[in-house]
């Protein structure tokens, strides 16, 4: 059965023998679309992911089968085109460990956690400060103070990347005189 879940999204439920069968089947929906498509006689070409989950009895809805596969293609995506991604149990914990993050930003959010640093700008001709620089941090409670590369790129998928900027604003704008 093949169905189409929105945009340029679709699902395809196949019965298996065995697990070979879904990395064959992703194989031939990647060969199949590799092939330019003439439109007005120009060709076009698409790019495919594929992200595959295979049953197993842990699953009690359909909706949670559909969510590991969609962890999957997107991390198929993220490794470039015409990819397959399998979904396994290390793709689990990175998607829990992705849902901690962003519950631990939004509260962290709530609780003012989000601080700058000042780092000094040099003057390079006599070595002296002639301003700063405010870099964001965050001050995690139980994990320390996390630089941005920790946490900027579930910031800015979720969303919350602008109340974060206008938190470390509003602090560095208070310590400005100091």
């Amino acid at each position: 059965m093949v169905a189409r879940l929105g945009g340029d999204e679709f699902a395809i439920l196949m019965d298996l023998d065995r697990n070979e069968g879904a990395l064959r089947m992703g194989q031939r929906v990647i060969d199949a679309l590799k092939e330019p498509v003439r439109v007005a006689g120009k060709e076009l070409f698409t790019g495919v992911s594929v992200g595959i989950t295979l049953s197993s009895p842990h699953y009690s809805s359909p909706e949670d089968l559909l969510r590991d596969a969609d962890i999957a293609m997107y991390r198929a995506k993220s490794g470039g085109r015409h990819r397959i991604e399998v979904f396994d149990e290390r793709l689990h914990a990175q998607a829990l460990q992705l849902l901690e993050v962003e519950s631990d930003l939004r509260r962290a959010i709530t609780r003012r956690e989000f601080e700058p640093y000042f780092q000094p700008i040099v003057r390079l001709a006599d070595a002296g400060v002639v301003g700063y620089e405010a870099l964001m941090r965050w001050n995690r409670p139980g994990r320390g103070v996390l630089a941005p590369g920790a946490f900027l790129h579930v910031a800015d998928a979720n969303g919350s990347m602008e109340a974060i900027d206008w938190q470390v604003f509003e602090r560095t704008l208070r310590m400005m005189p100091r």
